[in-house]
C-alpha cells in the first residue's frame, strides 16, 4: 500500500467516477434553461451532485517491520558485545516504501534500544473509498449540433489530519474543467481524471469499494482510503490537460489525451520537457441484461536527470543530461449478466508507480544505486452479487516490482572485489548488506456488504486482508474492518 500522503494523492484519483451507475449519482437540477418553439438551443441547466459519509475503521496487525543483526567486528568475525556481555543489535536494510502505516499504537523497545511499534492495533473514524464531494456543473445545447457542459468539484475528507483536530480541513478543487460535444466527438480541456488505468478503478468503484473503504491509504493522514489502489490497480490522476473521444461506432471509441506532466520525487529524476501522453480504447456491448465493456490503456512520458553526465576518465561534463522514459499499458474487461458483476484488470510498465502514475514512490527508481527505473506490475479481479437491496463484493489483486540487480549486488558500481561497496550498501553490522530493503509485492484481498436502503442512502460493512512482503525478507500481515455510511445525490 502506499504510505501516507502518496495514499491520499492516490485515492484522489477518483472523483469523476461519482459519476458510474444509478446508484451512485442522482443528479439534482438547480435551475433549467428551456428551448424555443423554433430551436433545440436552450439556456444554462445548472446541477449539483455529490456525496457525504464516514466509516469508523479498525486495523489490527503487524507493525512496519525492521530487521536488526549482531554487530560482527569485521577483524575477528565475533559478536561485538555491548556493556553488559550482551551481542549489539544494530537495524540494517531500512524499508523503502510500502505497507500499512498507521502510526504508532503500542510502542515496544526495539533491539537497538529505540523505541518502535509493536502489535498493530488502532481505529479512527474517516472517509471511505471517495471523500466528501460536492459537485455543481452547467450544461447548455449551444447549438443543433453543439453541447457544452461545465463541472466543479469540492473534496473534504471527514477525518483530521494525522489526528490533529486542530488542523484546518480545507477543501481541495479537484474537478474543473470545461467540455465540448457534437457528431463529431467531444474534447475536454482542464483538470479532469486521465485515462491510464482509469478501467480497474472503475471497476473497485462499480463492483467493489464504491459504497466500502478497502485499503487503509491514508489512515495516518487525513483520508480517504485506496480500496484496491496499490493492490493490483495503478490509479489513474487528476490532472490539467486537452482531451479528445471519437464517437462511439458499434460500441468503439478511442480517446486520446495530453496531460501536464509529473516528475518523481527526489534529487534525480525532477525535470520534465514535455507533457504525457496518454489513450483508451474501449468497447461497450449491450443486449438485454447482458453488459461487457473492454478497454486498453497506455502511457508514456519522458523524464530528465537533474544531474550532468560526467566522463569517468576526465571527472568533465558531457553536454547531455541523462533522461528515461516512463511507459506502461494497462487493459481488462467487466462484464454484467444480471445479477452477476464480475471485472479483471492489469498493468505491466516502467516507472510507473505502486499506487498511481508517477507517485513519487522511493520504490519507483533505484534511489540509492543505479537511479534505473523498476518494472511494475498489478493484477486485479472483483466479483459482485446484486441481491435486492444488498450488494456482496469480493474482490483480490496484487502489484509487484521486480528486482534490479544493484539492490543485491554491492559490486554493481565496478567489476570484480573490491574492499568499499558501491553506494546502496553498508558494513555497519559488520556484515555487508543493502542499506534498504525495497518493496517485493502487496497482496490484498477484499469484501464488502452494501445495503441501499434508499438509492441514495447507503450502508456498509467492509473487510481487508493485506499481505505485504519486501525484497530482503520482511513482511507483513495487517487486517482491516470498517463500517460507516454514505449519502449520495
Amino acid at each position: 500500500m502506499i504510505c501516507g500522503r502518496r495514499a491520499v494523492a492516490a485515492i484522489i484519483a477518483l472523483g469523476s467516477l461519482v459519476g458510474l451507475g444509478a446508484r451512485a449519482r442522482a443528479e439534482v437540477t438547480l435551475a433549467a434553461g428551456q428551448a424555443t418553439a423554433n430551436s433545440s438551443v436552450n439556456g444554462w441547466e445548472v446541477y449539483t451532485t455529490g456525496r457525504v459519509g464516514a466509516f469508523v475503521q479498525v486495523l489490527q496487525g503487524d507493525n512496519i517491520p525492521q530487521t536488526y543483526a549482531t554487530q560482527v567486528d569485521p577483524t575477528t568475525g565475533m559478536p561485538v558485545l555491548d556493556m553488559n556481555g550482551n551481542p549489539l543489535m544494530v537495524p540494517v536494510h531500512g524499508i523503502i516504501d510500502g505497507g500499512v502505516r498507521a502510526g504508532l499504537s503500542d510502542p515496544v523497545l526495539a533491539p537497538d534500544g529505540s523505541s518502535g511499534q509493536g502489535h498493530l492495533g488502532v481505529s479512527r473514524v474517516g472517509s471511505g473509498f471517495l471523500p466528501n464531494i460536492l459537485g455543481v456543473g452547467l450544461r447548455k445545447q449551444a447549438f443543433d449540433q453543439l453541447k457544452v457542459d461545465a463541472f466543479i468539484a469540492l473534496w473534504a475528507s471527514a477525518g483530521s489530519n494525522n489526528r490533529r483536530t486542530f488542523h484546518a480541513n480545507n477543501p481541495d478543487i479537484r474537478e474543473a474543467y470545461g467540455r465540448f460535444a457534437g457528431p463529431w466527438g467531444s474534447l475536454l480541456v482542464g483538470r479532469a481524471l486521465s485515462l491510464f488505468s482509469r478501467g480497474a478503478v472503475e471497476i473497485d468503484f462499480l463492483y467493489g469499494h464504491g459504497y466500502g473503504v478497502g485499503n487503509p491509504g491514508g489512515f495516518d493522514d487525513q483520508g480517504p482510503s485506496a480500496g484496491h489502489i496499490g493492490y493490483g490497480i495503478l490509479a489513474p490522476v487528476f490532472v490539467a490537460g486537452v482531451v479528445y473521444a471519437t464517437p462511439k461506432l458499434h460500441g468503439l471509441q478511442l480517446t486520446a489525451g495530453y496531460y501536464d506532466p509529473a516528475t518523481t520525487v527526489g534529487i534525480y529524476w525532477g525535470r520534465t520537457k514535455y507533457g504525457r501522453a496518454e489513450g483508451e480504447l474501449a468497447y461497450d456491448l449491450e443486449q438485454g441484461t447482458f453488459k461487457l465493456h473492454l478497454f486498453a490503456s497506455g502511457a508514456w512520458q519522458k523524464i530528465y536527470s537533474l544531474n550532468l553526465l560526467q566522463d569517468s576518465m576526465t571527472g568533465e561534463n558531457f553536454d547531455i543530461r541523462p533522461s528515461a522514459d516512463v511507459l506502461g499499458g494497462a487493459g481488462g474487461f467487466r462484464v454484467e449478466v444480471g445479477r452477476l458483476h464480475f471485472g479483471a484488470a492489469t498493468h505491466h510498465g516502467r516507472g510507473l508507480g505502486i499506487g498511481y502514475f508517477l507517485d513519487g514512490s522511493d520504490a519507483n527508481f533505484a534511489i540509492n544505486t543505479t537511479h534505473e527505473l523498476r518494472m511494475f506490475h498489478g493484477a486485479y479481479t472483483q466479483a459482485q452479487v446484486v441481491a435486492g437491496k444488498f450488494d456482496l463484493n469480493a474482490g483480490w489483486g496484487i502489484t509487484w516490482i521486480d528486482p534490479l540487480d544493484a539492490d543485491s549486488n554491492p559490486n554493481w558500481c565496478r567489476t570484480g572485489t573490491f574492499d568499499m561497496p558501491c553506494s546502496g550498501f553498508s558494513n555497519a553490522s559488520g556484515v555487508l548488506r543493502p542499506s534498504a530493503s525495497v518493496l517485493k509485492s502487496q497482496m490484498g484481498i477484499s469484501g464488502v456488504v452494501v445495503y441501499h436502503l434508499t438509492p441514495g442512502i447507503h450502508f456498509a460493512v467492509d473487510y481487508f486482508f493485506s499481505d505485504v512482503k519486501w525484497q530482503q525478507g520482511e513482511k507483513q500481515i495487517v487486517n482491516g474492518y470498517s463500517l460507516g455510511t454514505t449519502i449520495t445525490w
